[in-house]
């Protein structure tokens, strides 16, 4: 492999990052080679490894740091930089089983996240529902037994307040909880790239 096949090989496997990303990069590793000369192009490449690895490691540093440069933490933000980091892990030249647990770790991790949030947009929703049914409840017995009804309107109206006042701190953990989520396994395919690098 010469300098313009690895070029243009690592081009194909970052074409997920934005045209400014992908030009900043590509212009640094023609530096690199331009640096070491035409006699140790082979040198050079045998420094850097292959263009998956390459690859693997500008596309989960550029999700990173994407995510701590922005202020905007935005779900849309988070979504792209988990992408990324999936991109990464499968370009990665990882051995067979070592790709395996990687992606059966992101499985498991996202379906654990993905669980919770489930787990806390019911909890929300079931206790906005049941303050709404006491509501309901109270105003059907109004006309039978009028202090039994007023104490389920009551109940109804705090459990229903409740259920709005959580709402805004429920989808900040969420959004937080997704950002953590992402970083984490950043970081996490960080460690392997490296162990896997160090063991070669």
């Amino acid at each position: 492999m010469d300098r313009a096949s690895y070029l243009k090989k690592l081009r194909g496997k970052l074409r997920r990052l934005p045209a400014q990303e992908l030009e900043a990069a590509l212009a640094y590793y023609e530096e690199y080679f331009d640096e070491a000369g035409e006699n140790n192009e082979q040198q050079v490449i045998s420094e850097l490894g292959s263009p998956s690895h390459v690859a693997s490691q500008i596309l989960a540093d550029f999700a990173l740091k994407d995510l701590e440069n922005t202020s905007e933490k935005s779900t849309k933000k988070n979504m792209t930089a988990l992408w990324l980091i999936i991109l990464a892990i499968l370009s990665a030249p990882l051995s067979l089983p070592l790709l395996a647990t990687a992606i059966a770790l992101i499985l498991s991790f996202g379906a654990v996240i993905i669980s919770l949030i489930f787990a806390i947009g019911a909890g929300i929703l079931s206790i906005f529902i049941g303050g709404i049914a006491a509501l309901i409840s109270g105003l059907f017995i109004l006309t039978e037994h009028w202090p039994t009804a007023l104490l389920f309107m009551g109940i109804g109206l705090i459990i229903t307040g409740l259920s709005v006042l959580l709402f805004p701190f429920v989808a900040r953990f969420i959004k937080k909880t997704v950002l953590l989520s992402v970083e984490t396994l950043g970081r996490l395919f960080h460690k392997i790239t490296k162990t896997r690098k160090g063991g070669l």
